[in-house]
């Protein structure tokens, strides 16, 4: 953005360019998307949702253009959705649920993707979630891709069978200022944040900046309230022309509630929501629901330009999590479980001890800390560019669970599970106690040859990831120890064609592999029994895909079209289990499953300050194998995968004159399956998002003001959105083996979001 301000200032002297240039900074910073001094904006095809691309992959990057004009409440995963391939369940308009609703790339969901945020990989390998509502306010984010294929060779991530999203924040600006901004709307929302940007500290080649905001925000379904305190910095240091150091740290502290996932039933009746009323014996109750957690992540991006043709990367980074996740449960004093272990407790204190069940508090507690680097040299010298490097990481995450005391009006003594109770010898009665550590170690090479005059570019690349797996469950009755080992060779080639300035091809084949998480290893009980035996023999996943793809690029519009096929075994498939009510993330091995489709997109250039833009897909995913159940197979070979539309269209329309902007965006998809037989699904649905705005001239100290108002679900549609928990089967199958196999459940589900409205002021100074 930088580049274009100062590229569009109509000043010729040295003296009048550099005021323009700064100027055109300044109002980039406070007004979101203003680029130039006369007020032209919208520089960015198709309102910011497609910009050039010249690799050997598919990619969409959504940029500032587009972001700065969305409801700062939104998240990373709902400022993709009308990418090619990317389907958002739209849940929480505010962005502060934990995981931040449902996402899926070409059919396969966030577990199976990497996400990168500033360097971090920041999908946890105990359960393969990711979190956006950690990452940095949408005023500090600079742009969002998402590569719908394989990972790069350096990619720093062993997830990423479904691609990979990276998140880039803003680098500080040159010179100080203050920007600010307010939001209400729904629901009782309200949301500031201020930042401060320092400028050029003296010489030293150092600027940064700092960024604080707060949200609150009762639920829009059912009993509920959320809040979130977020902090962001970012701090460049410029070693030269060529080289560079960027720090970059976001801390969050999150106080809310979570939401209930209802099945079709369910949410046909009205939905399964939370309740603001505590009877003695309702486990949803709203209070035992909640979800405090605090997030720190922080990441030093380094690139050193050593000798000519020499370059040295290196990025070290940390992350740290520790959150509760709160439910409820009935428990009789003369059976309180700890593993397969019973226990006698006076729950209500009135010292005796009888059969009768009382409420307790069951949160589910996880502690993860995550450090590692990545770290590559890459040598060009002629048409050759060569890359080797390496990746380290080692998690740790403590998984526990403790019986909680609860007061006479239903609330937790503690939230963060503090207040328990004790055995006799006083030790804490835990439903879970796992403890797992896992090791990552990724080399890697890669070269790319340039031929024809830099038209015709030949890569070929090699990963090597190595993961061990360790882990402790310290519930009685249950396997203590358990460790695996996994290695996997993952070779990786591209080519790109230029034809001339105008039209591209490009070509890809890779591979890429995940392991299941490391919950899975670990056997669940609940009451005294096995609720979910653990695997750690559940086999890695492993994917092949190949794109081949054509772009046009223009003055006027740029057009992508990618064919795409992939195959995986051992698919692995996120779900989720029950104990009682608490839900534990876990996986389903699938089996075999292939896929081809085909993904569209294309933007223009302002015609008279509109630029529309429209993507599209086809896909066709199928299961390769019958899924095993007991001693026998559901028919489910042939059947359409879970969590994969058929069809997917998505239509932006963005007019910007510089003073006056607004943009809509419609997003449909179609038939999603929830269960491997394909016995029960979500109906296709639509969405149509909406903004509108001003931008003022400056006043006395208020450089830049800006009115903007956003509306989420314009037609107020009610609808189930995505998968929240997938079953093998929603009704009694006949197995192939000729046996009755039961229902293994209905699937729950994400909710749609209501109308809402929300208007944000934003002021520079």
């Amino acid at each position: 953005m930088a580049a274009t301000a100062a590229s569009g200032s109509s000043a010729s002297s040295g003296k009048k360019a550099a005021s323009e240039s700064r100027k055109n900074e300044y109002l980039e910073v406070v007004g979101g998307n203003v680029i130039s001094a006369t007020g032209v904006t919208g520089r960015q095809f198709g309102g910011g949702l497609i910009r050039a691309e010249t690799g050997d992959k598919s990619a969409s990057t959504v940029s500032r253009d587009f972001i700065a004009k969305q409801s700062p409440t939104q998240s990373t995963f709902q400022m993709l959705k009308l990418t090619p391939g990317a389907n958002a369940a739209s849940s929480d308009p505010f962005g502060m649920q934990y995981g931040g609703g449902g996402f899926s790339v070409r059919g396969l969901d966030s577990s199976q993707m990497g996400f990168v945020y500033e360097g971090i990989p920041v999908t946890s390998s105990y359960n393969s979630q990711v979190n956006p509502s950690e990452w940095a306010d949408t005023e500090n984010q600079e742009q969002i891709r998402l590569e719908q294929g394989s990972p790069d060779i350096s990619t720093p991530t062993v997830n990423a069978s479904g691609g990979v999203v990276f998140i880039q924040t803003r680098d500080p600006s040159h010179h100080f200022h203050v920007t600010a901004d307010a939001t209400g709307g729904s629901y009782s929302m309200a949301r500031g944040f201020m930042r401060v940007d320092t400028g050029d500290l003296g010489r030293s080649g150092v600027r940064m900046f700092m960024s604080v905001s707060h949200m609150e925000a009762d639920h829009t379904r059912g009993a509920g309230h959320d809040s979130k305190t977020h902090f962001d910095l970012g701090a460049v240091k410029d070693w030269g022309a060529e080289s560079r150091s960027k720090l970059t740290i976001s801390y969050s502290n999150f106080d809310i509630s979570n939401y209930a996932y209802p099945t079709q039933a369910q949410f046909d009746k009205g939905g399964y929501n939370y309740t603001n009323v505590y009877t003695g014996t309702n486990t949803n109750y709203y209070k035992l629901h909640q979800n405090p957690y605090e997030a720190l992540l922080v990441s030093l991006p380094t690139k050193l330009k050593l000798i000519k043709g020499l370059t040295f990367n290196f990025t070290p980074y940390t992350y740290y999590n520790y959150g509760t996740t709160g439910f409820g449960g009935m428990v009789a004093e003369n059976a309180v479980y700890s593993g397969l272990s019973k226990e006698q407790v006076d729950l209500n204190g009135d010292g005796s001890i009888t059969s009768n069940k009382y409420m307790t508090y069951e949160p589910y507690i996880e502690e993860t800390s995550r450090s590692g680097f990545n770290t590559n040299m890459v040598y060009q010298r002629g048409h050759n560019t060569l890359t080797f490097g390496y990746w380290f990481q080692y998690e740790n995450d403590n998984l526990f669970s403790q019986y909680g005391r609860v007061s006479s009006s239903g609330s937790p003594l503690n939230p963060w599970g503090d207040s328990n109770y004790y055995t006799v010898n006083g030790h804490p009665i835990m439903l879970m106690a796992s403890h797992s550590y896992v090791t990552t170690n990724v080399i890697y090479i890669g070269d790319t040859l340039s031929l024809l005059h830099d038209k015709l570019k030949l890569t070929a690349g090699f990963r090597e990831a190595m993961v061990n797996r360790q882990g402790t469950n310290s519930l009685p009755g249950t396997p203590y120890h358990i460790e695996t080992n996994t290695a996997e060779p993952l070779p990786a080639v591209g080519v790109t064609y230029k034809l001339n300035d105008h039209h591209q091809f490009f070509m890809n084949g890779s591979t890429a592999f995940r392991t299941p998480t490391s919950n899975a290893m670990f056997e669940s009980t609940y009451n005294g029994a096995v609720s979910s035996v653990g695997n750690p023999n559940l086999k890695p996943e492993y994917s092949i895909s190949e794109e081949i793809g054509y772009r046009y690029t223009s003055k006027l519009m740029m057009a992508r079209l990618t064919f795409f096929n992939y195959n995986f075994t051992n698919r692995l498939v996120s779900t989720v289990i029950y104990n009682g009510t608490q839900q534990i993330p876990s996986q389903l091995n699938g089996g075999g499953q292939h896929a081809r489709g085909v993904d569209f997109e294309i933007g223009t250039a302002p015609i008279h300050h509109f630029r529309p833009y429209m993507s599209a897909e086809y896909l066709d995913a199928r299961q390769d194998n019958n899924l095993k159940v007991g001693n026998d197979y559901l028919p489910t070979s042939g059947k359409t995968a879970v969590n994969a539309p058929k069809y997917q269209l998505g239509f932006g329309l963005d007019y910007d004159d510089g003073r006056f902007f607004g943009n809509a965006g419609i997003k449909w998809v179609g038939r999603q399956y929830s269960t491997f037989m394909n016995d029960a699904s979500i109906d296709p649905y639509v969405q149509a998002d909406m903004t509108a705005g001003y931008r003022l001239h400056d006043i006395g100290m208020l450089k830049n003001m800006e009115f903007r108002l956003n509306i989420v679900n314009l037609a107020n549609n009610h609808y189930l959105s995505g998968v929240y928990s997938v079953k093998s089967n929603a009704q009694a199958t006949t197995g192939t083996m000729g046996s009755t196999i039961a229902a293994s459940g209905a699937p729950s589900y994400y909710v749609s979001t209501p109308f809402m409205a929300m208007g944000t002021v934003t002021a520079g100074f």
